[in-house]
């Protein structure tokens, strides 16, 4: 018997019984929305569907068609992707000054054997 109590009280609250209810009882908030006075039409699903005027491409249509959007395509990737600029052009290397001769501070220098003997 509780169980259909409640499987009533399931189904009123799909009513517009609801809808005078109290919000803190379950009914709609004061803000919601007002009903819409006339209810929306529902297509018919059983009605057929109009023909269409237009005709299928043929094979010479198709082809044009393909490459057409081919070329936009390639075109659009090209704008979205360009590519990257050329590499500058190479700088002219200045030339080193010419080496020194050695000079007596360098053929004066004791040798590695004589520096690791001081340390």
């Amino acid at each position: 018997m509780l169980l259909l109590a409640l499987a009533g009280l399931g189904l009123s609250a799909c009513s517009t019984v609801g809808d005078t209810l109290p919000e803190k009882a379950g009914g709609l908030p004061a803000n919601a929305p007002a009903r819409p006075a006339d209810a929306l039409p529902v297509p018919n699903v059983y009605q057929v569907r109009p023909t269409r005027e237009a005709r299928p491409l043929d094979a010479t249509e198709q082809k044009k068609l393909e490459s057409d959007l081919t070329s936009l395509r390639e075109s659009q990737k090209a704008r979205a992707n360009p590519p990257p600029p050329p590499p500058p052009p190479p700088i002219a290397k200045k030339k080193a000054p010419a080496k020194k001769p050695a000079t007596d501070a360098a053929a004066k220098k004791p040798p590695d054997d004589q520096k690791q003997q001081a340390n």
